[in-house]
């Protein structure tokens, strides 16, 4: 019987990628020139809409021969279902307040009860790697600190340190143009540097454009939203980030748990922050350290949420666009700070700004597997 059942499951799983392989692309080419100009974004593919697709990936999850399938699936699918609630849309529509936010929580939380059986935020934190990226200190023998770094993130995330006080000159121009052929030549470089990159790149360039990398086909293909000019540091970070992103997307099997792929990212941006790269800003390393700073007071919200933090505790008059859109991603910025620290021992670009080319995907890969393993076992939702 349980043959049987693994072939039906295989079976299932089958025609879903096969849908998605047609569906998902078109739709998130659209999806990043939505993203880019402000528009509003487009219906998810219905695939991923449905019940039985829920279904089978939680199925494969039983079967371990399947389980990195529908774990991949269920990263895509888990929180399309909370979003996709109609008290979730109805509540993500209102105007971003506080209380509006505390509202959005409670529906989110609604949802993710009815299909997981657990609060929203914990459903995001167990598949995305946040939750489960403490133990991944198992992968990381021999490296001098991991271990304690690793638990000091797991540990500090969601607990409020202050805020250190805003850079100065990390918002404004310095005199370092970042045009189109940088940006070419930067990524250019990234692949030399780290090989095992294949795939295209390209750009969605708008004024008001927030930063962000649209993987459209893993391994293949990926588009970046970045804003029309990029003058100052904080611009040369963003788009060091995203391409980082880029380079897990291509160099890396598809599903990568959030808080992995965000600690590629930030290990790539890190270059802004040697006097080596051209893009090198004295004020990036401060920045770095407001940015996890600020990400621990956004989880410790977030985690609590819908309960509202005092008005003297909010860190502005208006939750952060995060907050409202990017559910689980402080949780994931916190761990990742920590990943990236390993993969920073790991392939010696603490020390060398050219590491071995593959070093960086073996590093990642590495930390990957007990993330996954977690997520499709004592983890699983």
């Amino acid at each position: 019987m349980e043959a049987c059942e693994l072939v039906a499951t295989e079976l299932r799983l089958d025609r879903i990628e096969a849908e998605l392989a047609t569906e998902l692309p078109p739709h998130l080419r659209t999806f990043a020139r939505a993203h880019a100009t402000g528009s509003p974004s487009p219906p998810a593919p219905d695939v991923l809409r449905r019940a039985t697709t829920l279904a089978a990936a939680r199925a494969a999850l039983a079967h371990p021969v399947l389980a990195d399938r529908g774990l991949a699936l269920l990263r895509l699918a888990a929180p399309i279902a909370i979003e996709s609630d109609p008290a979730v849309t109805a509540a993500r529509a209102a105007t971003p307040t506080w209380e509006a936010l505390a509202a959005l929580a409670a529906a989110r939380d609604a949802a993710a009860r009815a299909w997981f059986g657990r609060r929203a935020i914990e459903v995001i934190h167990r598949l995305h790697g946040s939750a489960a990226a403490g133990d991944a200190r198992a992968a990381l023998p021999g490296v001098a600190g991991g271990s304690s770094t690793l638990d000091d993130a797991a540990a500090g995330a969601g607990h409020d340190r202050g805020l250190p006080p805003a850079v100065p000159g990390w918002f404004e121009p310095d005199g370092i143009a970042v045009d189109d052929r940088a940006i070419a030549q930067a990524w250019d470089d990234l692949r030399a540097r780290h090989g095992g990159a294949g795939g295209t790149v390209r750009f969605e360039r708008n004024a008001a454009a927030r930063p962000r990398a649209i993987v459209v086909d893993p391994g293949r293909e990926v588009i970046i939203a970045i804003p029309a000019r990029i003058a100052a540091p904080a611009g040369r970070f963003a788009v060091l980030h995203e391409l980082g992103h880029a380079l897990a997307a291509l160099g890396l099997p598809a599903g990568i748990p959030r808080a992995l792929d965000e600690a590629v990212a930030a290990c790539v941006a890190r270059a802004v922050e040697r006097e080596p790269c051209p893009w090198y800003s004295p004020a990036a390393r401060a920045a770095r350290a407001r940015r996890l700073a600020l990400a621990r007071v956004l989880d410790r919200i977030e985690r609590a949420l819908p309960e509202l933090p005092e008005a003297s505790d909010r860190p502005a008059d208006r939750p952060p666009w995060a907050l409202w859109n990017d559910p689980g991603a402080q949780a994931a910025y916190v761990i990742a700070e920590a990943l990236a620290d390993a993969l920073d021992q790991i392939t010696g670009q603490l020390i060398d700004a050219a590491p071995a080319p593959g070093a960086l995907a073996a590093a990642a890969t590495a930390l990957r597997e007990p993330i996954d393993r977690l997520g499709s076992g004592a983890y699983a939702i």
